[in-house]
């Protein structure tokens, strides 16, 4: 046999070696993410099924045991009082809890061509978990995440090399989580959401995003309240598990979450983003303050269930105060109140005390605040308060009085039934 038979069949030998290890590398990759995707939308299903504060300690039970390989908790775990996690991840996240692969590490690691992430592979983790009180789950939250793959060249980098946005992947992730109040609390101070305006049109929920993440990540955050429909919870949490698998990654949040269509958080041209690799500059135009919903249309309910302090109060006095800056001219309210009662939560400041406010609300010439309620001396309002939420320090009795644009009402029969029907919404477990 010649020589050019015997370098005809090493060549084709190495190529079919070559083409075997491709073909075994890539249904490796396809399997895992696959069967993460599988799990993933199983324990989403499993999630849905829960129903709070009527799911049972047996139903927790009977969700450790079908996820127990990939569950934990910290400290005990009893019908009193349990919080159940569950994680599930792709081989390429980082876990404490799950053996790593040698083999998948080196090769990781030598992956100059991305070949992982061409064959399929993405960071992927979706997180659940729930928290039994007394024998039945009181709450739930779930969080996904995903890296949008760039499928390009790594560059050989060294302890000397300075990296740049190019070195790294976007990721996308979007979390869930039910809370009995929608506000921050102490034992959860830094929530990414709004004032009580962002509760127009959707009482039940809150959605917000990190103001710092803006280059290399898209974050979601919504906070859902305890007594939610379960439709609407279905509808919350209803994340697109294809962007595990798809070829053509995802990558808007709206990929990830289809709910978030509505929300526009992620959709500016003017910020950068997977979609948008060179923004925009963002015209003077886009600066203007957009004008808030009216006060009539966020229900005082879910102000009640939702506020730290609220207080019936008898206006005093009132003036208004002129603040001149550079981009324009402001107008504040403050005033004395004195206090008649206070409704929800042991207040530091006493029936018929009287206590200064801050002001009551801003008032812009573009942006009037019309729908505001005004405090005229002699009247009785209902105020709502959160100067526990939003400051770390204590409140004390001569702390004065912070509330929003609507955290005003009048003191009217109807308006005290609204407030029973939201305080009945919360619960004794914090936060």
């Amino acid at each position: 046999m010649t020589f050019r038979k015997w370098a005809e069949r090493f060549v084709l030998f190495a190529g079919g070696v070559v083409l075997a290890l491709v073909l075994v590398a890539f249904l490796a990759v396809q399997i895992q993410q696959r069967t993460l995707r599988w799990h993933a939308e199983r324990l989403m299903a499993d999630m849905h099924q829960i129903r709070l504060y009527q799911s049972t300690w047996a139903d927790a039970q009977r969700l450790m045991h079908r996820w127990g390989a990939w569950g934990y908790y910290d400290g005990s775990c009893t019908a009193a009082s349990c919080k159940y996690e569950i994680e599930l991840d792709s081989h390429d996240r980082y876990n404490s809890r799950v053996p790593r692969s040698v083999s998948l590490d080196w090769f990781l690691k030598h992956d100059r061509l991305n070949l992982y992430q061409w064959f399929g592979g993405r960071l992927s983790v979706f997180h659940a978990s729930f928290t039994v009180h007394n024998g039945t789950i009181w709450r739930e939250s779930t969080w996904i995440g995903v890296s949008v793959p760039r499928k390009k060249k790594r560059r050989v980098t060294t302890v000397d090399t300075i990296l740049n946005s190019d070195d790294f992947d976007w990721t996308l992730s979007v979390g869930a989580g039910s809370h009995q109040r929608l506000n921050p609390t102490r034992e959860d101070a830094f929530r990414f959401t709004g004032g009580d305006e962002s509760l127009a049109g959707h009482p039940y929920y809150k959605v917000g995003r990190p103001s710092g993440c803006k280059v290399l990540c898209e974050i979601v955050s919504v906070y859902y309240s305890t007594r939610t429909p379960p439709a609407e919870i279905e509808r919350l949490t209803s994340y697109d598990f294809s962007c595990f698998t798809r070829f053509n990654p995802c990558a808007r949040i709206v990929d990830l979450l289809p709910a978030a269509e509505e929300w526009h958080l992620y959709d500016s041209e003017y910020e950068s983003s997977p979609t948008v690799l060179v923004p925009k500059e963002r015209p003077l135009s886009e600066y203007n303050m957009p004008k808030p919903p009216p006060c009539s249309s966020i229900s005082v309910w879910a102000q009640a269930r939702d506020a730290g302090y609220v207080l019936a109060v008898e206006a005093v006095s009132t003036k208004t105060v002129k603040v001149q800056e550079d981009y324009g001219e402001f107008h504040h309210e403050v005033a004395k109140v004195r206090i008649a009662s206070s409704l929800k939560e042991t207040a530091p400041w006493l029936p018929g005390a009287i206590v200064s406010t801050n002001e009551l609300y801003w008032e812009i010439d573009s942006l009037p605040s019309s729908e505001a309620v005004p405090l005229i001396p002699g009247r009785r309002y209902i105020v709502f308060l959160n100067l526990d939420d939003s400051k770390l320090e204590l409140v004390t009795k001569d702390t004065p009085l912070s509330f929003g644009r609507c955290g005003v009402r009048e003191d009217t029969p109807e308006v005290r039934r609204e407030l029973e029907k939201g305080f009945a919404q919360n619960d004794t477990l914090h936060p």
